[in-house]
């Protein structure tokens, strides 16, 4: 009997496993660790949203203004503006702009360059919004250097994006040069990788 019992033991190792205590503990430090880093990823897709966000506005505005050049014909640019996640901006030919919020493609405010629509608007938006504008805004591309053509011609136009956290924002400048940058408009709110606005130069209009 005592020999059965002997074999059943084995040679005397114990059963190895986890104690509910230690499967507790295991739980409570993985609940720590993704507790830490939630905050952390959520800041770095804020952070992309917004540079992917301003890097699609400089885009559409360069396809506008590079449409000018190629056609020989004015193109405007108009903002339409309600709130932070109420906007939307388009452009077309000519000089008398467009209404981005027009859905028929027949309309004369229709926004479209060579008969493809052409607007962008805040549905595309991700943990990211623009800053606040006082009123909607109007600027044409000159068809000959591509130049920014509007009333206040001593002004730039600029568009920021900001992250919904607001650990982030990106300025889209239009210079009265018709160059457009991208550049950090808040040291507070530095996005690596771009230069502070202040410290962008403005290149000099070549004579004609």
């Amino acid at each position: 009997m005592k020999a059965t019992m002997k074999s059943r033991q084995g040679d005397g190792q114990t059963a190895k496993g986890f104690t509910v205590v230690e499967l507790m503990i295991a739980v409570v430090v993985v609940a720590i660790g993704v507790a830490l880093a939630t905050p952390t990823y959520e800041n770095i897709m804020q952070k992309r949203q917004t540079t992917a966000q301003a890097e699609e506005l400089a885009a559409f505005l360069s396809y506008a203004q590079s449409e000018a050049l190629k056609s020989n014909e004015q193109v405007s640019v108009e903002l339409t503006y309600s709130t932070a996640n109420n906007w939307c901006i388009g452009a077309n030919e000519g000089n008398s702009g467009c209404d981005c919020t027009e859905v028929d493609s027949t309309s004369n405010d229709y926004c479209s360059l060579n008969g493809v629509a052409h607007m962008m608007d805040s549905s595309t938006q991700t943990r990211c919004s623009m800053s606040a504008y006082s009123a909607d805004t109007m600027f044409t591309f000159d068809p000959v250097r591509g130049i920014m053509e509007t009333v206040d011609l001593g002004n730039n136009h600029a568009f920021t994006m900001q992250s919904d956290n607001s650990h982030y924002a990106l300025q889209v400048d239009v210079a009265v040069t018709g160059r457009i940058v991208l550049c950090n408009p808040d040291t507070n709110k530095e996005v690596p990788g771009f230069e502070l606005c202040t410290s962008v130069s403005v290149i000099p209009l070549p004579p004609l």
